[in-house]
């Protein structure tokens, strides 16, 4: 039978092929279709070319090679690494020495005094040069007031907690000497609930590839699709960043940011085993020191939300959070009093801080939330007196009355 309509059918005295006309409408959709994204890409082009003139974000730059899976500890530094990093403010270069730990350019300075830094990637810093951060600062400026040059073994890495410093603490202390310790408590994420005793070794971070999903559930279209997106823009696309960044409170509301909002600020964990945990672990680093007569001061380092109050403002908003369950004061109330509970010695910098960000200094990237190089700068200013008090103080592994 043929495949055609009658005149008075089609309203026309041409026969009209039935299969051309669904050809034709087939084509016409995809040119309509080619020509919705070849719009598209112009003015994404265009706008990737205005941000970058106008407005210049910093790309991401991903490099996992720094880092490394071991056993125990879980991941540290690669070795004798020598490159660049951005992790979403500015590039900075990135050297490590044999053991893995960062140090200038120059290599470490060569001295007779040492402190053993302990701590996460406040510490680690790859968000500043080496000498902006609060390794580099105290290694340029202790020895003015000492007279004597001071090395500063950083062994800070971005994810660790007090489990890993005090493992890290208990391997080098026993085959190196140290003046002192300092180990740098970021209250976002190092007021722990769990001991450990071993971490098996594993990336510091997951690397997520475009893939198929495998159930229409949210959470895996996110991660098959969406965050292998993200990982491919971010590195690329200033426009991309330039719009994560002005949309950050929206993301936050659909969950589709990676922004960290610190459990310990709600004033039901007041009464979490965390704050226990955490302080035993520190003592037990405090009495590896005492052991080798090293004094060990604790930092208290405060997350964001604890110092600017537009960026608490912002993320409650973000989140749905109500402000009346909240203490923004808890988590260096009760680490504080946790720790000199155990007789040690704490440098509680927030209100120092405070005041800083009150007077417009920015302390914390506007990209990634670590320190900028005036908040190294300003925690670097509050513990150098204390520092300087203990490097000068008789080794004879006395108790350290509470600061």
């Amino acid at each position: 039978m043929s495949a055609t309509r009658s005149p008075s059918q089609s309203g026309s005295d041409v026969p009209v092929p039935v299969g051309r006309s669904w050809t034709s409408r087939g084509r016409l959709a995809l040119f309509n279709a080619v020509l919705l994204l070849a719009s598209l890409t112009v003015v994404f082009g265009l706008g990737e070319v205005a941000v970058r003139l106008l407005a210049p974000q910093q790309l991401v730059i991903k490099r996992p090679d720094v880092w490394k899976a071991v056993d125990t500890l879980g991941w540290v530094h690669q070795p004798n690494v020598r490159t660049t990093i951005n992790t979403g403010e500015r590039t900075v270069q990135v050297v490590t020495d044999s053991d893995g730990f960062r140090v200038s350019r120059a290599g470490r300075t060569p001295a007779k005094r040492h402190i053993l830094l302990l701590g996460d990637s406040f510490m680690e810093a790859l968000q500043v040069e080496y000498e902006q951060s609060v390794a580099g600062l105290l290694e340029a400026r202790l020895p003015e007031r000492l007279g004597k040059p001071v090395s500063v073994v950083n062994t800070g890495v971005g994810g660790w907690n007090p489990p890993q410093f005090l493992l890290q603490a208990r391997a080098l202390l026993g085959r190196r000497p140290f003046d002192l310790i300092i180990v740098s408590l970021y209250l976002g994420h190092d007021v722990v609930a769990k001991r450990l005793d071993r971490l098996p070794p594993r990336p510091l971070a997951e690397v997520h590839s475009l893939r198929l999903p495998t159930s229409l559930a949210p959470g895996e279209l996110v991660d098959a699709l969406l965050y292998p997106i993200n990982d491919y823009l971010v590195v690329r696309s200033q426009l991309f960043v330039f719009l994560k960044t002005r949309f950050r409170t929206a993301l936050m509301r659909f969950h589709l940011t990676a922004v960290y909002f610190p459990p310990v600020l709600f004033r039901r964990e007041a009464i979490s085993p965390r704050w226990n945990v955490t302080a035993d672990i520190c003592s037990d680093i405090a009495t590896l020191g005492e052991r080798a007569g090293v004094p060990t001061l604790f930092v208290l380092v405060p997350s964001p939300y604890e110092v600017d109050h537009s960026a608490l403002v912002q993320v409650l908003h973000g989140f749905g959070v109500d402000s009346s369950e909240l203490d923004v004061d808890q988590p260096t109330r009760l680490m504080r009093e946790a720790l000199e509970r155990r007789h040690l010695r704490v440098a509680n910098p927030l209100l120092t801080m405070r005041a800083a960000e009150s007077q417009g200094t920015q302390l914390y990237g506007a990209v990634d939330n670590h320190f900028t190089p005036a908040g190294h700068d300003v925690l670097e200013h509050y513990i150098e007196p204390e520092v300087v008090t203990l490097l000068e103080r008789p080794r004879d592994g006395a108790a350290l009355a509470p600061r």
